[in-house]
């Protein structure tokens, strides 16, 4: 497999850099969503929302300020059942007034039991790591036999138009991740269990991808 690696000096500061971005991260995600990830979202949101049953036990993996898991607990998604992990302790901040539970940690390092979580998310979080396959390879294992993994992140496919290339202009020059070839993240998943995975059609650069554990 391909190695994408961060930049050494957005390896370095990544941790820092979102310690700085974190009370202004919504603002800018929101700008994201509108011009380029809004579909990827849009799908990982609708699959969680069908898969993730009251009682279901869910990690969001690079929670970020806690926006989705907020609203799965609005809808009746059992609070207690989920886990949110970051490892920037002001993004954590901003998820206080969730009564989830909190874990400071990295996506290649999950400090959680194998199969541990029925339903596994990781939004907008997987670009930014320095081996993404190696934080694949954790988002899989504490997958529960029959749960799922959703993953939306920034794709490195073709740009539609202006809007499209003044995002990844943005992304690449703030050194907070990169653009990753779909092929090579579900080769990732696939790598590390047996998973039925389903990619989901979006337009611009972006990716959700499904994946279903099944031993």
């Amino acid at each position: 497999m391909t190695q994408y690696a961060l930049p050494l000096g957005a390896r370095n500061d990544l941790a820092l850099v979102y310690e700085q971005l974190a009370p202004r991260y919504d603002r800018l995600h929101r700008r994201w969503l509108a011009y380029a990830g809004g579909e990827a979202q849009a799908a990982l949101e609708a699959a969680v929302r069908a898969i993730a049953t009251p009682d279901a036990t869910l990690l969001d993996a690079g929670c970020g300020t806690g926006a989705f898991a907020r609203s799965l607990i609005a809808e009746g998604l059992v609070a207690r059942g989920i886990t949110l992990l970051d490892p920037s302790e002001a993004m954590l901040a901003r998820c206080a007034d969730l009564p989830a539970m909190k874990v400071k940690g990295r996506l290649e390092a999950l400090p959680f039991e194998d199969g541990e979580f029925d339903v596994v998310t990781c939004a907008w979080a997987l670009e930014t790591v320095p081996q993404f396959d190696r934080a694949v390879a954790e988002l899989t294992r504490v997958v529960r036999r029959g749960g799922t993994l959703c993953l939306a992140f920034c794709a490195d496919v073709p740009c539609r138009g202006i809007g499209d290339w003044l995002m990844r202009q943005a992304l690449e020059w703030r050194g907070t991740g990169r653009f990753l070839p779909r092929p090579d993240v579900i080769r990732a998943i696939l790598k590390d269990g047996d998973f039925a995975v389903r990619t989901v059609p979006i337009r611009g650069p972006a990716s959700a991808i499904i994946a279903r554990r099944l031993r």
